[in-house]
């Protein structure tokens, strides 16, 4: 349970083609009673570390007492599946960012299904 800054969904589709753009949004409620700085960071967990970041436009806000507020990013979905892990900070009154939450969801790399043969024929034959 976050402190703050409690991240509720990562909206994104279950699934997206290689080269395609993939819309998500990250929803963050502010648990506190008064309004507060917060922002998100979004990984993309996939192949071997490093991993890249996703793109959010704009990563923080001040968010009033008890709202949930939506930040929207993307990312071009690679050859494979991908986890997009997501995190919160909180703006303290000492002028840092502290981490408060984390999340995770999976958006899978469609199969290509398995190759069938749905029409064979010979096309030339000489004999010899």
């Amino acid at each position: 349970m976050a402190q703050y800054s409690d991240i509720i969904a990562i909206d994104a589709p279950s699934e997206a083609a290689s080269g395609g753009r993939v819309d998500f949004t990250i929803r963050v409620k502010n648990t506190h009673s008064a309004p507060i700085g917060m922002k998100v960071e979004a990984t993309l967990e996939y192949g071997v570390p490093p991993w890249p970041s996703a793109i959010i436009p704009v990563d923080w806000a001040n968010v009033d007492a008890l709202a949930t507020w939506p930040f929207p990013g993307y990312f071009y979905m690679p050859g494979q599946k991908v986890t997009i892990h997501a995190k919160s900070f909180w703006y303290g009154a000492d002028g840092q960012w502290y981490a408060d939450d984390e999340m995770t969801k999976t958006v899978d790399f469609p199969s290509a299904g398995s190759p069938s043969i749905s029409d064979f024929r010979i096309v030339d034959f000489a004999k010899v």
